[in-house]
């Protein structure tokens, strides 16, 4: 049924109507979406928010394991760099060790002795004896060298042991089973003004300069900017003492 006021209105009244309800429909469907979008929205804001922290978290430990590593390679690195010092200290005792047992040659400055035989013809004492140079003139030499802080000794090229006997037969030397004929060349690495020191305030190296100088020898000493002693290529043998073996009771 028609309204009769609505039929009895005019044109612009009725259209006037028509835009309200159209108007007051788009008002609903509005409100209508608003109210179905505003929980989708807020949900996702939710699960933003939750991501933002689990993010966080992950990353704090992350953050965490990084300084335990970190902590674990500072300690790797303060041990590793102990045990170099260990080693490194290992190896100049072995190097150290090494020099004094004439396994390893050494280089460096030092000075050259020169013992020889006497060119007289007869010993102004009559004894032949006199012109020669003997096993305790060359030791006298060579402990003097030891006592003046000698890193290496060689005679005629021979490198010197701790263990090393001067023995001469005749008037030959007999060095680590080989024999050796004058004169006699001691190179000795080692501060040069030490060792000549040493050389000069020996009594036994005092008596022998003034045999020399009495019978004719040759002693001299000179100083060389660089010397090789090389190493020992023989076999250490030292002997030592033993306890007794105690008796049966």
């Amino acid at each position: 049924m028609t309204d009769p006021a609505l039929t009895a209105a005019s044109p612009a009244t009725r259209a006037a109507f028509a835009g309200t309800l159209l108007l007051l429909a788009v008002l609903l469907v509005v409100a209508a979406r608003v109210d179905v979008e505003a929980p989708a929205r807020l949900a996702r804001r939710v699960e933003l928010v939750e991501l933002i922290h689990a993010e966080q978290a992950r990353t704090q430990t992350l953050a965490e394991q990084v300084d335990e590593l970190s902590a674990r390679v500072v300690a790797f690195e303060q041990a590793a760099a102990a045990d170099a010092q260990v080693l490194a200290a290992l190896r100049a005792e072995a190097d150290e060790a090494a020099v004094a047992a004439g396994t390893t040659a050494v280089r460096g400055p030092g000075v050259v002795a020169t013992l020889k035989d006497s060119a007289l013809r007869s010993s102004p004492t009559g004894d032949l004896n006199d012109l020669v140079i003997h096993e305790q003139d060359l030791q006298a030499v060579i402990n003097a060298l030891w006592a003046g802080g000698a890193e290496a000794l060689s005679v005629n090229g021979q490198r010197l042991l701790a263990t090393t006997a001067i023995r001469c037969v005749g008037n030959t030397l007999l060095l680590h089973g080989r024999v050796y004929s004058p004169p006699y060349v001691v190179d000795a690495v080692g501060d040069q003004a030490a060792l000549r020191e040493a050389l000069d305030r020996d009594p036994v190296v005092q008596r022998f300069r003034a045999a020399a100088r009495q019978y004719g020898l040759v002693f001299e000493v000179a100083a060389a900017d660089e010397l090789l002693v090389g190493a020992h290529d023989g076999v250490s043998v030292m002997q030592v003492a033993r306890p007794a073996t105690p008796p049966a009771p």
